[in-house]
């Protein structure tokens, strides 16, 4: 029997964050959410143009529909880039992107960035998208586990979103799917602050799936919601059990979102460019003092006949922070017992200031980002190179479009930024 899709949107600025920037949309054929990064309001530009872009492929695919998504990414990207060109303030924004499209049978999916996909199926949920982050790709190296990426310092710095720049390689698929089977698209604001195992128990008891959209939300502000909360949910039912088939309004939430009220879905109007802003607040880090307050409390603890262990473990510990404007590794922990500094400064590995950074990585520089070793150390500057790099190279006319490897050594688009190892 055929099958149809239904669906729900929700979306919530969080208790933290003055301004939504996530977007996400919820179609007869297409879901999408979008996370966006970067200051001043520049976050909530990319995701919605982002969304912007992927609404228009809300319609039966007509041939592969991971061709047809895949052009509506394209599209996301190349107009994120004319608006940083437009405006050098928005230089570095960026969004996350993950959308399924419907053609009647199957589901394609696009991704990039950390924003989540699951499907429920039978009770059991499978995440089916993989997240583009640093810390990721230490949980794939068997670095780290599961569990230490959700509490990781640098878990928010991602390694592929959409941001203007050229190529691009989202992670795209086809998802075969049964009646009822139901998807959930997140941004980390919920898959962050709830377990896959409490999002399984809420998507497969909820009766409706405006039901698990509003647990799920009012289950990440329970948890203190430090992000923007955005789930959109879909559902595939017997052509017959949905009555007079699928419904025939979309809903477009978060700050793409017109007239929007807590998060509530609104109808997508004929004019979608009328669109919501709202200031950019920092993002507070939770639990940043938890390892520093360990350090001393072990110091405290153990006395004089421990001070040796406990400076060993210290000696240990490696995080980014900022010297003389550049970023730079100090081994140690950033506190102090009294008088006694735990960290000192190990190297500054030169030409990479501060200002080059987009604002999202300064802000995460500025509160440090702990690395469980030196390699880890060295990995995360090298990380942060790149995005700066990037965000930088279409400020060079000579090396526009140009591949990172092809910049290596040279200064791109900003004083005292090396694109180098």
């Amino acid at each position: 029997m055929p099958l149809t899709l239904r669906y729900a949107a929700r979306s919530d600025v969080g208790l933290v964050r003055e301004g939504n920037e996530d977007s996400g949309y919820a179609g007869p054929y297409l879901l999408a959410v979008a996370d966006g990064m970067g200051g001043h309001a520049a976050g909530e530009v990319a995701s919605r143009a982002a969304i912007d872009e992927l609404v228009n492929a809300d319609q039966l695919p007509d041939g592969d529909p991971i061709d047809v998504l895949s052009a509506a990414v394209s599209a996301a990207n190349g107009r994120i880039d004319d608006m940083a060109r437009a405006d050098p303030s928005r230089a570095g924004m960026g969004t996350t992107s993950t959308a399924l499209l419907w053609n009647g049978a199957q589901l394609a999916l696009g991704h990039i960035g950390d924003s989540r996909a699951y499907l429920l199926r039978n009770g059991s949920l499978t995440q089916i998208t993989r997240d583009h982050t640093f810390v990721q790709s230490l949980v794939d190296d068997g670095r780290i586990t599961p569990e230490d990426a959700r509490e990781h310092p640098a878990r928010s710095v991602v390694t592929k979103v959409l941001q203007g720049q050229s190529p691009i390689r989202p992670d795209y698929s086809i998802i075969d799917v049964q009646a009822g089977d139901r998807l959930l698209i997140c941004s980390d604001g919920l898959s962050d602050v709830v377990t896959d195992q409490e999002i399984e128990t809420t998507l497969g008891r909820a009766h409706t799936i405006d039901d698990a959209a509003d647990q799920l939300i009012a289950m990440a502000l329970d948890s203190g919601a430090p992000d923007n909360i955005t789930v959109v949910i879909g559902e595939l039912v017997e052509a017959d059990a949905a009555g007079d088939g699928a419904p025939a309004t979309s809903y477009i939430v978060g700050s793409a979102a017109e007239a929007i009220e807590g998060g509530e879905p609104a109808e997508l109007t004929e004019d979608p460019e009328a669109m919501r802003y709202a200031p950019r607040a920092r993002r507070r880090r939770r639990r940043r003092w938890l390892r520093p307050l360990i350090a001393v409390a072990a110091v405290i603890a153990v006395g004089w006949a421990g001070l040796t262990v406990a400076n060993g473990w210290v000696r240990e510990q490696y995080y980014i922070g900022v010297s003389d404007g550049e970023v730079a590794i100090y081994q140690g922990v950033r506190h102090e017992l009294g008088p006694v500094h735990l960290s000192e400064l190990y190297a500054v590995p030169g030409g990479l200031p501060m200002e080059a950074l987009p604002t999202v990585y300064r802000d995460e520089v500025d509160a440090t980002i702990t690395a469980g070793d030196l390699d880890e150390a060295e990995q995360v500057v090298h990380t942060l190179r790149l995005r700066a790099c990037r965000a930088h190279a279409r400020e060079t006319t000579a090396t526009e479009g140009a591949n990172v490897d092809e910049w290596l050594g040279d200064e791109v688009g900003f004083p005292g930024l090396l694109c180098s190892d």
